[in-house]
């Protein structure tokens, strides 16, 4: 299960960057802000669904045999369980329990913020400003909205001169029901606080509201340059919490450049096509490379060519390594064909499964593949090879000895037939491959 949530977390926090670059390379400058709007909210919303998506079956991995179907999660037919991993620090589970940690913060920060706004709003009293339902609060500070509500302290209310256009504004936030996105915002980057991208995205998505905010309220007849130097005397707003009240220099510097932006042509509106296509191209090249090959690390014992897999999750020799031992219920394995059955160049597939995951939906999908690839290539008796095939193993392996053998399923329409596995020294070696008659036809090196 940890393993589970530390590869949604990776995919997320990827696709988040791909998203922020794009963003800032491409639509920044842009004054379609409906439209980055929905672009910034969408590329939150679809980070947190997109692991859980199928989406490497869109770009499965290019098999070797004709025969091979996307690859999926393999596994051997002796059903042999490995020699238990020496218990270490579990890195992963200790990782994972950080990033809970400051998820777990943040989000109380965030409570903290809402209660704050509800203490807030009982020592305010209602009253009209300019006709419209407004909440007052004593003292001074800049005004803000949440939800419904617009709150203006006592010195707004009573500046008859900035009045109208801090009201405007602080009403299309309202209308425009920008407290969503606000909310959304704060969420993401809770839930992906180590990755720049997520606090960048949130930065310019809280702008972007802005900018809205601020065209609603020229639209309503407002001096364009009054409302300009207005927005230079504002006080910044004291409250911690999500309400857009926080008018930082550089959130004022971007509005007041975004309100002398010329408005962007229709050609350019071409930008987003490019972004789509470029986050959506590099989405699921990321998503097929990691369906089908995770990268070792440095320092790890694993071959290039081979693939290890806990309760149906991409992995490496080092993640087996944290395991605790007591947790791991079985391991399988697929060797030689079976492996590039699996998947293009691979001669070594291991697949783990542990206590809390194997009852997930990647063990059980890794189940049913399992099944298909036994069906395909079922072990037999040594005996049962011809007689060509025995005789060239000890003719050309004499200090080998013939470990394993499997018939491969004549449906698949290949010349080679049988799979011999030979070993030496209780490890095993090259995979020889034999047609029907039992001559030679490929070795395979083994893992």
């Amino acid at each position: 299960m940890v393993f589970a949530v530390l590869a949604y977390l990776l995919k997320a926090n990827v696709v988040l960057a791909l998203f922020a670059a794009a963003y800032y390379g491409l639509l920044r400058r842009l004054t379609f802000f409906t439209l980055n709007r929905a672009y910034l909210a969408g590329a939150l919303l679809f980070a947190a669904a997109y692991p859980a998506l199928p989406v490497p079956a869109l770009l499965p991995a290019a098999p070797v045999m004709p025969f091979s179907q996307a690859p999926v999660l393999p596994t051997g037919p002796t059903n042999v369980v490995s020699p238990a991993p020496v218990p270490g620090f579990a890195w992963p589970a200790a990782g994972l329990a950080v990033y809970g940690l400051g998820t777990g913060v943040l989000l109380l920060r965030l409570l903290g913020q809402v209660l704050s706004l509800w203490l807030m709003r009982r020592r305010s009293r209602p009253a009209l400003a300019l006709g419209q339902p407004v909440r007052v609060l004593p003292g001074g500070g800049g005004p803000f909205s949440f939800g419904r509500t617009v709150y203006l302290s006592a010195a707004s209310l009573a500046d008859a001169a900035e009045l109208p256009a801090v009201l405007h504004h602080e009403q299309a936030h309202v209308r425009q029901y920008h407290t969503l996105d606000v909310l959304l915002a704060q969420l993401a980057t809770a839930l992906a606080w180590p990755n720049p991208a997520a606090w960048l995205l949130r930065r310019a998505l809280l702008d972007n509201l802005e900018y809205l905010a601020d065209r609603a309220a020229l639209r309503t007849g407002l001096d364009h340059r009054a409302y300009q130097y207005g927005l230079l005397r504002q006080q910044a707003g004291g409250v911690p919490a999500p309400a857009l009240a926080f008018f930082s220099s550089l959130s004022l510097k971007n509005r007041i450049i975004m309100l002398n932006q010329p408005a962007s042509t229709l050609r350019q509106l071409g930008r987003y096509a490019l972004a789509a296509s470029l986050v959506g191209t590099l989405t699921l090249r990321y998503a097929g490379t990691w369906a089908a090959t995770p990268p070792a690390p440095a320092g790890s014992s694993v071959p290039a060519t081979s693939l290890v897999y806990i309760d149906g999750v991409p992995a490496t020799k080092m993640m087996i390594k944290a395991l605790d031992s007591q947790q791991i219920t079985h391991v399988k394995g697929l060797m030689g064909i079976q492996a590039r059955i699996f998947a293009s160049g691979v001669n070594n597939v291991e697949a783990f499964y542990t206590k809390a995951g194997e009852q997930t939906r990647a063990a059980r999908a890794l189940t049913t593949r399992i099944d298909e690839i036994e069906a395909l290539v079922p072990l037999i008796e040594a005996t049962a090879l011809p007689a060509a095939a025995r005789s060239y193993v000890a003719q050309h392996y004499p200090d080998y000895r013939l470990a394993l053998a499997y018939q491969i399923n004549p449906a698949a329409k290949q010349a080679a037939v049988y799979q011999v596995i030979l070993a030496k020294d209780k490890r095993p070696g090259n995979f020889l491959l034999f047609d029907k008659a039992g001559n030679f036809t490929q070795v395979i090196p083994g893992p």
